[in-house]
This record gives C-alpha cells, sequence and structure tokens, in this order.
C-alpha cells in the first residue's frame, strides 16, 4: 500500500495524465504538490505525457531547457553518487532518473545527446579511460533498451581528466565517478 502522499502524488500524476490535450498546451508549466516537506512538480510535455520532477533535479533544469529556445550544446551535471569505485554499474539513483530522461527524449525526437564518462583519480590512467567509456555506454544502454534510438546518443569517456571534485577525499572521488549529459541538437 502506498503511503498517503505517494497516493496523493500518484492520483495528481494520473488525473494529469489524462488531461493529454492540456498538457501539450502547458508546456513546461508545473504544478507544485506538497508532501512531507518534499515538493514534486509536474512538468506537461509536448507530447501530452507528463513527467514529475524534484525541483532544482536535473530532470527539471532538462525539461525546461528542452521546452526553451536556448540553443544545444548544453551540459548537465547529473550529480550524486552515480559509480561505486572501479564499477560500472549505475547506482540506483541514477537508474531512478531513466524514466524522466526517456520521457523528455520521447516528448523531443529530435534532441540527440552524448553521455561522457568521468573516473576518480585512483589508479592507472588506462584502467580510469576504460571504466569512463564503460560508464557512459552503461547510461546509453540504459536508454536504447528503454526504446530510444541508439543514433541519438554519443558516448565519449574522458578518464580522470577533469575532476569536479577533491579526489583527496571518499566524497570527491565519488563525485568524480560519474557520467555527464551533454545535448548536442534540440
Amino acid at each position: 500500500m502506498l503511503s498517503g502522499h505517494r497516493s496523493w502524488v500518484l492520483i495528481l500524476a494520473l488525473s494529469l495524465g489524462a488531461c493529454g490535450e492540456r498538457a501539450a498546451q502547458r508546456k513546461a508549466e508545473s504544478v507544485e504538490v506538497p508532501a512531507d516537506q518534499v515538493r514534486s512538480q509536474f512538468i506537461g510535455l509536448p507530447n501530452g505525457a507528463t513527467i514529475a520532477v524534484e525541483p532544482g533535479s536535473v530532470g527539471e533544469k532538462l525539461a525546461h531547457y528542452l521546452a526553451s529556445r536556448d540553443p544545444a550544446p548544453r551540459s548537465f551535471e547529473i550529480g550524486g553518487k552515480q559509480f561505486d569505485d572501479w564499477s560500472s554499474t549505475a547506482s540506483p539513483a541514477t537508474r531512478a532518473m531513466l524514466p524522466e530522461l526517456v520521457q523528455l527524449l520521447k516528448s523531443y525526437p529530435d534532441v540527440r545527446i552524448r553521455f561522457v564518462g568521468h573516473s576518480d583519480g585512483a589508479g592507472d590512467a588506462d584502467a580510469n579511460q576504460k571504466i569512463s567509456e564503460d560508464r557512459a555506454n552503461v547510461a546509453r544502454q540504459m536508454l536504447v533498451e528503454a526504446g530510444i534510438q541508439e543514433d541519438r546518443i554519443e558516448t565519449a569517456g574522458k578518464g580522470m581528466s577533469e575532476p569536479i571534485a577533491d579526489n583527496a577525499t571518499p566524497d570527491g572521488r565519488a563525485r568524480n565517478r560519474r557520467i555527464e549529459l551533454i545535448v548536442l541538437a534540440k
């Protein structure tokens, strides 16, 4: 059984999804739903679908960017702990982003993206290059398995060449083990 606030969020999402024609007109209008200090926003997409995003999340930023006239390319840092040390298995938090990213890509069929994999500074440069490429390919494969065309997704690996945090700390290394999403065309 769903908790109280999740039930209301689900009911609201279903009712918003049923209003496809109105959702298409809203394009990037959002509705705020309070739930125990956590707010979700529902963003209407051009194809009539609606996605729920957390305020300030990559999903929200990407949805608003795709609805805008801002030109490509544009990079989005996914953030959070995306991969364990020496692993190319996406974390549950990274996998949780998949449905909203799939919805966005289905709603904007002309969008092409690139996933760029990164690693921390520990270990051999060649091994780090390989794991960064593997991480980007895992992200690509997750989208392909969800129905996004392969030719819309490029991948690259940067190894340990572009850290965003201090590799001297465990938290910094965890932030550096990441994928970055770049919108190439929209």
